[in-house]
């Protein structure tokens, strides 16, 4: 789903909590449980869980605290049968002023740590903590547009990324050759794990990423990369390119990209479109 449109200074107008964000990446996930193997939803349950806890190591100790309280009863609506109880929680700290940051540090970070204790000390199902990781994940897709993004180039600028453990580059390399040849600015980065590409996206000024998929063996890790993307760096559009992707096209649609394209001119289209919306 692509991002709204900002102000002309790149900042988002709007500093509400999207129910309809919300409901569409609660609905979205769950989904995406029923059609993926349980040992990549497990997976993908761990990258929420490792990747929002890590915020507290950015951010620092800084921002208020919640009392245990707060915590334990968010924490409890996470994983309960109620739907929208934990993102009621936040949208009513948003409403009394509570900064996305502060939310980020306070309460999905500890919440998050908690569930991952909780799931290894096998006081909670796997189910469970498939819920509320997909909650903490939804209500962070939910805010995404509170979040300021810096000026943009001058001149469209993408990144073009090979997944993490994929040896056949060709097609990206010459994807990022055709678009530079049409005037684009491209970082391309190729042969990198995980967590080396992830850090290099965070170093680089775009607000697009175009990912390489090539076929099913890379489903793990495209699906693993674009949670990160989602919880690491949510000012970013992703498109996901390859020959491949149409008979994924299902569950990539469930991930929340924002465009998937087979050619390289559908994948021009997204992009161009994209960057028309950023500005």
């Amino acid at each position: 789903m692509s991002k709204q449109q900002g102000s002309a200074s790149g900042v988002q107008s709007t500093d509400a909590f999207e129910w309809e964000v919300y409901h569409d990446s609660e609905t979205n996930i769950f989904e995406l449980s029923k059609k993926l193997p349980e040992d990549l939803v497990a997976s993908l349950a761990r990258e929420v869980i490792l990747r929002v806890a890590s915020r507290t190591v950015a951010a620092g100790s800084a921002a208020r605290p919640v009392s245990q309280e707060e915590l334990l009863a968010f924490s409890t609506a996470l994983a309960s049968d109620i739907p929208k109880s934990a993102a009621q929680i936040i949208a009513a700290e948003r409403e009394a002023g509570r900064p996305v940051e502060d939310i980020y540090v306070n309460f999905l970070a500890p919440a998050a740590r908690q569930l991952g204790d909780m799931w290894d000390s096998d006081h909670i199902t796997f189910a469970q903590v498939t819920v509320g990781s997909g909650r903490i994940f939804a209500i962070m897709r939910s805010m995404r547009h509170m979040f300021e993004t810096s000026a943009l180039p001058d001149e469209p600028a993408v990144i073009f990324a090979s997944v993490p453990g994929e040896t056949h580059t060709l097609g990206v390399r010459m994807a990022a050759d055709f678009f530079r040849k049409d005037g684009w600015n491209i970082s391309l980065l190729v042969g990198l794990s995980h967590d080396d590409l992830l850090a290099e996206i965070a170093q680089i000024s775009s607000r697009m990423v175009g990912l390489s998929f090539s076929g099913e063996h890379s489903l793990e890790a495209l699906s693993q990369l674009i949670v990160a993307l989602h919880i690491c760096a949510p000012h970013l559009s992703i498109v996901i390119c390859g020959q491949e992707v149409e008979e994924f096209r299902p569950i990539l649609e469930l991930m929340g990209v924002d465009g998937i394209a087979v050619t390289m001119e559908e994948a021009k289209a997204h992009f161009t479109r994209l960057s028309q919306v950023e500005t």
